[in-house]
């Protein structure tokens, strides 16, 4: 699409002509949601970024003739929408673990909890040790350093792919091993425990 050709479809679209919207959804979903897929790693938090972007332009549409650079304007758009879902999925992953774990409480002494708790984290720091080297050090960059797999494939001076299998082999072979260290763990505390470290 040429940039006279996109401001043609920018000034149908701020008047409220679907037809335009819809071409300017077919235009720019392609890039948003790649990109959106690279940062946040996960196809559902993509779309969700892709509809995010999308209703906010709508909302906005009669701004859209007098942006100087539109392109620019709505992948800034489309970034602050995927920071913002980010910042929202670190929260609610923490709220859903105090939440699990105060319903836990309910049915396990703390003093029980705690007990268990450490347990489990001397079970997963010998299923660490037992690991490859390689698997080791995704397992370590990603999962510890919160590093983006394009980040730790950078760091290790490897690709991506072999990043994410790495990771992959190591998370199958850390649960494994907990569970087979850990048969007399209620299954649901199992769970829990999973969740709260991987």
């Amino acid at each position: 699409m040429t940039r006279e050709e996109l401001h043609e479809v920018l000034v149908r679209a701020a008047s409220g002509e679907e037809a335009a919207f819809r071409c300017l959804f077919d235009f720019f979903r392609p890039n948003i949601y790649t990109t959106a897929l690279r940062i946040t790693d996960n196809m559902w938090m993509a779309e969700d970024v892709v509809q995010d972007t999308f209703v906010k332009l709508w909302i906005r549409r009669a701004e859209l003739p007098n942006i100087e650079n539109p392109e620019a304007w709505i992948y800034v758009i489309a970034r602050n929408a995927t920071l913002s879902l980010l910042k929202k999925a670190e929260h609610y992953k923490a709220f859903a673990q105090e939440e699990a774990r105060d319903e836990l409480l309910r049915f396990y002494p703390e003093a029980d909890y705690q007990l268990q708790d450490k347990e489990f984290q001397q079970i997963l720091r010998k299923a660490l040790e037992r690991l490859p080297e390689k698997q080791r050090q995704a397992y370590h960059l990603i999962k510890e350093l919160q590093l983006k797999r394009n980040d730790a494939a950078r760091e290790l001076q490897v690709s991506p792919e072999t990043i994410k299998s790495n990771l992959e082999l190591a998370m199958k072979s850390i649960r494994v091993y907990c569970m087979a260290h850990l048969k007399d763990i209620p299954i649901v505390l199992l769970l829990h425990f999973f969740s709260k470290y991987f």
